[in-house]
């Protein structure tokens, strides 16, 4: 029976274990199946797919999540994409679900939410005088800001938030859509007093925002993104590539280059093949999504020092990907904003047509001596995913270099293997480092909480989650004490709106803890009184000191009758 949820239907309709099975060669692992995962290179099985809560955690990488992160994840998909891929493979209409208004899913409200942001935001910029005054002076013009759907968010509060509370979100999906934090003071939105660079989907539906700030404090970061969301991650998300990808297609390769603005100026003057990412390093999800409109990339950053750096490692990730790519570095304090601006749309043409290739880029810019860039260009060869474009680089930077082809394939074979033992260990290392810091307490209480739903009232009930002290767990108890039916598939529901830190610990602890775990009650117990007993020793040595400063003993006295009363219960369930 259809429902108002589409969503919910797709999950109800697909299997996990079979979608995954066409991609990955699982075999049964007790009540699991295990595989070598699909999104790094493994020997060893450490992809896990979990039948019974239809999700997957992979322990190498920490990849995880249901069957809508592993599609986005595998066919390099955004959100809309996935659902009517998914919604094609269950054999369900998607237009049969459009204007649906009971049973709004997280995501789809997360994706209302975008929508409304973006009407608000450019309302604001049509009435602002500063805005328009900034755009000016920038050189970008009213068609080019309208194509853009440039915005601007006001200074107020929580002005974003009452909009959205006007259209009917309810809070939770608001608190999801990252548009708005929720402080002790209440809501306040997450963009404000900025210049609002909308982030759109392949569909041009608009998923998240980039805020350059009007301020001019330095204390103020000058440009912020939209935290990842249930339709949104920064890391497989390039900025303008809704508006590209025909071009890039039809050129047969993509531009990269640094900043929103960047990619505004260049597309105004008629170069429309250009992306961006979204103001951090450019990330093998961005260059995955990239591949799928063109094999070729020009990689376009500034000439000063740390543009060479962003272009080395942007070299990397590319050459991971099987991309090939050229560099253009521009004269030293321009960008492709200030040198179309001073020297025209033509001149920037004719500078891309003589872009280096990476060996020559990697020679001439390795800041050291010969050998020395030598071995920078080995490193970056060794990254390269195609062995015919690496055979291809090897054979240029001997020619180049001057340095025999065999000794320059010993060292590549050298530098490959050490790479690959490396690789190996800090995927491993990323999740101990991550869990290290965290109380295995706090593991515990989440591994009941995830393994059994029905516990999660008592965990609750006997710690309240000030007293959690990691805060990716304290983020997890807070998002399922506003749930109010804690007995349905936790796991799924929580997956629908976490952060990428939640959804590691969500994913991995629901596979690795499956199965009724024995006396849960006592460990429930022990684990809650471990933690509080940890907490009131952390506020007494902060009272101590208050007391030493202020001579004032009554709050060091009450927190002293509290641990001993948890002493007292302690013992006496020990005896019992």
């Amino acid at each position: 029976m259809k429902s108002d949820n589409l969503v919910e239907d797709i999950k109800a309709r697909l299997d996990i274990v079979e979608l995954i099975s066409e991609h990955v060669e699982l075999k049964r692992s007790g009540s699991n199946f295990k595989g070598l995962c699909p999104f790094h290179a493994e020997k060893t099985p450490s992809f896990m797919v979990s039948p019974a809560k239809q999700i997957f955690h992979c322990f190498g990488c920490n990849k995880g999540g249901d069957i809508f992160g592993f599609t986005m994840g595998y066919e390099n998909m955004d959100f809309s994409e996935t659902l009517s891929f998914l919604a094609g493979k269950a054999g369900l209409n998607i237009d049969e679900y459009k204007g649906t208004k009971t049973g709004k899913g997280i995501k789809e409200s997360v994706l209302a939410a975008q929508v409304e942001a973006l009407k608000f935001f450019k309302q604001n910029l049509s009435a602002s005088k500063q805005a328009k005054k900034y755009l000016a002076d920038r050189g970008i013009s009213e068609e080019t800001a309208e194509t853009f759907s440039l915005g601007r968010s006001t200074s107020e509060r929580d002005a974003l938030y009452r909009k959205l509370k006007d259209k009917g979100l309810p809070d939770e999906h608001i608190r999801a859509s990252g548009l708005v934090n929720f402080g002790e003071k209440g809501p306040y939105d997450f963009f404000r007093d900025r210049l609002m660079f909308p982030i759109f989907d392949l569909q041009g539906k608009p998923i998240a925002f980039g805020g350059r700030t009007f301020s001019s404090s330095k204390d103020i970061p000058k440009y912020i993104n939209s935290p990842d969301s249930p339709v949104f991650r920064k890391g497989e998300t390039c900025f303008a590539l809704d508006k590209a990808k025909s071009a890039v297609t039809n050129k047969k390769y993509s531009v990269i280059v640094e900043g929103y603005l960047d990619a505004i100026m260049c597309h105004q003057h008629g170069i429309a093949n250009v992306i961006a990412p979204l103001g951090t390093a450019l990330t093998a999800g961005q260059v995955r999504r990239l591949k799928r409109f063109a094999e070729k990339t020009v990689l376009v950053f500034d000439g000063d020092s740390a543009g060479i750096s962003a272009t080395k490692r942007a070299l990397a990730v590319v050459f991971g990907e099987g991309l090939q790519a050229k560099v253009l570095i521009l004269p030293q304090g321009e960008d492709p904003d200030s040198y179309i601006k001073t020297n025209g749309e033509e001149k920037f043409r004719k500078l891309m047509a003589g872009a280096l290739s990476p060996v020559s880029f990697l020679l001439k810019f390795s800041g050291g001596n010969r050998l020395d860039a030598v071995r920078l260009a080995i490193q970056a060869i060794a990254a390269c995913a195609d062995s015919l474009q690496r055979d291809e680089l090897v054979r240029e930077l001997a020619e180049r270099s001057g340095v025999g082809e065999l000794t320059l394939r010993e060292e590549l074979k050298t530098t490959v293997q050490k790479a690959f033992k490396q690789d190996g260990r800090s995927r491993k290392s990323e999740t101990h480092i991550m869990e290290e810091h965290i109380n295995k307490e706090e593991l515990l209480l989440l591994n009941v909480m995830l393994t059994m739903p029905e516990k999660a009232c008592v965990i609750l009930q006997g710690i309240e989650s000030g007293f959690i002290e990691n805060a990716v767990i304290r983020s997890i108890f807070d998002k399922v004490s506003k749930l109010t039916d804690r007995n349905l598939n936790l796991t799924d529901t929580l997956l629908a709106g976490c952060s990428d830190a939640e959804r590691v610990l969500i994913t991995k602890h629901s596979i690795a803890s499956e199965g009724e775990m024995e006396h849960a009650d006592t460990v429930i117990e022990d684990c809650i009184l471990k933690i509080k007993l940890r907490g009131l020793e952390k506020k007494i040595k902060e009272a101590e000191q208050k007391a030493n400063e202020t001579g004032d003993l009554r709050d060091l006295g009450l927190l002293f009758s509290e641990k001993n009363e948890l002493d007292r219960r302690r013992i006496l369930r020990d005896r019992g």
